[in-house]
């Protein structure tokens, strides 16, 4: 998009993109009640990021190769340290929401705040659900920052989103979305390594029912990456898998595939 174009027009054309892809998890909303007594409180922010434009990705496309163990997970970052050293570390704090009607996910849709390290950053993003093959995510997303100092109140009061943030507001706007709920979260350690002029991102993802270990890498050319990346794997002697699903499945279903 040129930077003439309206911000509104963007982000409705975006929300529109992702309506296409197919699929959706079932979403109930007492799956995230306990989370949010127990998590929320830990992830309080506060004031120190501006809000920037809203970033559209039409369509985000990743390697998402899952790791066995917390001991395949550790053999890769050392190697990934000794090559390049660790290029950004983020505890993420995940949060996702939709309408008391399921109005967002009966269109396929995802909604997730997310902060980092607590204080340092916060972002909402919209996308579509993931749809995965042989290790190659797809799917289309905008994102938006916001100050962080507002994501505690989010968390909170979740309709305020819908009369603060641009995003949200076309989006409920598009469809017929009134109120707001949490559905809960869960908490992601990313490391971000340099290797081969990509940027790998070791995920250590802990849900209520378990933990999933999982390497990451955003490209336009994702088969020959992933060849490459599993030669890398086999050269330590790693065991690895194709990623089933997303996180946020995952979550939603209890599973750790």
């Amino acid at each position: 998009f040129s930077e003439g174009v309206d911000a509104d027009a963007r982000l409705l054309h975006a929300v529109r993109a992702s309506e296409s892809l197919i699929g959706g998890a079932q979403i109930s909303s007492p799956a995230g009640r306990s989370f949010l007594r127990s998590f929320a409180g830990g992830q309080a922010v506060n004031r120190g990021t501006d809000r920037s434009p809203a970033e559209v990705k039409p369509m985000e496309v990743e390697i998402k190769i899952r790791l066995p163990d917390r001991a395949a997970y550790d053999n890769v970052a050392a190697a990934l340290g000794k090559e390049q050293g660790r290029t950004a570390s983020h505890m993420q704090a995940n949060y996702f929401f939709d309408g008391p009607d399921r109005e967002l996910n009966s269109r396929r849709v995802v909604l997730r705040l997310r902060t980092y390290n607590g204080t340092e950053k916060a972002t909402i993003t919209l996308k579509g659900k993931q749809i995965l093959e042989n290790g190659i995510g797809r799917a289309s997303e905008v994102e938006e920052a916001v100050d962080p100092a507002a994501a505690a109140r989010y968390l909170a009061e979740p309709d305020t989103m819908l009369a603060e943030v641009p995003l949200i507001k076309t989006t409920a706007e598009k469809f017929g979305l009134t109120s707001l709920v949490c559905l809960g979260g869960f908490r992601n350690q990313r490391d971000c390594y340099s290797w081969e002029g990509h940027t790998l991102e070791l995920d250590e993802t802990d849900f209520e029912h378990g933990t999933l270990y999982e390497i990451e890498c955003e490209t336009e050319h994702p088969e020959a990456l992933r060849d490459k990346l599993e030669s890398f794997l086999a050269s330590l002697g790693v065991s690895y898998s194709y990623s089933q699903t997303s996180k946020f499945a995952n979550f939603i279903n209890k599973t750790l595939l």
